[in-house]
């Protein structure tokens, strides 16, 4: 059976590790995992208080870790409850980080800097995801759930409770359309449910609810301004020169014409 570990004791990791497995007897705490760490390779761990050694003894002997393959990490971070440690910076949250090789600390350095880049395409603010907001007025709880591109997002919670208490899920898909059947198969379960749409719009179609993923904003329809040319500047400059001339020809003084009559 796959481990429970995750959603047992994920509020109380105190530090991230990594390094080699020195054996093949340590099996990964995945949600969905429960196989061995072959001996050599790289893991991931959570360093957490151990319940069994006394609070006298040193900080070393007071942490035990909790072992994961570095995908299976992955997935733990991408779950659970917002307020939950997670790596923020992979050089100073991972004990025994310089320890690696260089294959391996750039793998780290690619993974979570990808992670960091999901979050802010499918953050509240971001201008290019694509959210549907729904709450259920009976039982006071909401669902959210947002997508760009090929990565989806799902956050719920209970209404008038804290961000911090949220509970977020991100998955990533093969292909766009993947996360678009996704994206809309939860909406429509949540629709049924007794949730209803707030803040977007939906359509039926063939009696059942289909929403629109649209996710490419509204261009502008002002065209944009055009540049003049050459000879269209130059002709606008006679056009006002002549324009100007005729005005100040017009506004000069005329001779005034005696009337007095000579005389002889």
């Amino acid at each position: 059976m796959a481990s429970t570990t995750d959603d047992d004791d994920e509020t109380i990791t105190v530090e991230f590790g990594c390094d080699y497995a020195k054996s093949s007897n340590a099996k990964c705490h995945g949600k969905y995992c429960d196989k061995e760490i072959t001996k050599g390779s790289l893991r991931l761990s959570r360093l957490i208080p151990n319940p069994f050694i006394p609070q006298s003894s040193t900080r070393e002997e007071q942490l035990m870790p909790v072992y994961y393959h570095v995908e299976c990490f992955i997935n733990y971070s991408r779950s659970g409850n917002e307020n939950k440690k997670r790596v923020q910076n992979v050089e100073k949250d991972f004990q025994g980080f310089n320890e690696l090789k260089k294959k391996d600390k750039d793998k780290l350095k690619k993974l979570f800097n990808y992670e960091e880049k999901i979050q802010e395409k499918l953050s509240e603010t971001s201008p290019t995801a694509n959210t549907n907001y729904l709450e259920h007025d009976q039982d006071k709880k909401y669902w959210q759930i947002s997508i760009d591109n090929k990565t989806t997002k799902t956050k719920y919670g209970l209404l008038g409770e804290p961000d911090s208490n949220a509970i977020i899920l991100y998955k990533d898909f093969s292909t766009q359309s993947e996360a678009d059947k996704y994206f809309e198969k939860k909406t429509e379960e949540k629709l049924k449910h007794g949730y209803t749409m707030k803040k977007q719009t939906a359509t039926r179609k063939n009696d059942q609810t289909s929403l629109s993923t649209t996710r490419k904003r509204k261009q502008s329809s002002t065209p944009p301004k055009s540049t003049p040319t050459k000879r269209q500047k130059t002709t606008s400059t006679k056009q006002q020169k002549t324009t100007s001339t005729k005005k100040s020809t017009s506004t000069r003084k005329q001779p005034i014409r005696s009337t007095r009559k000579k005389t002889k």
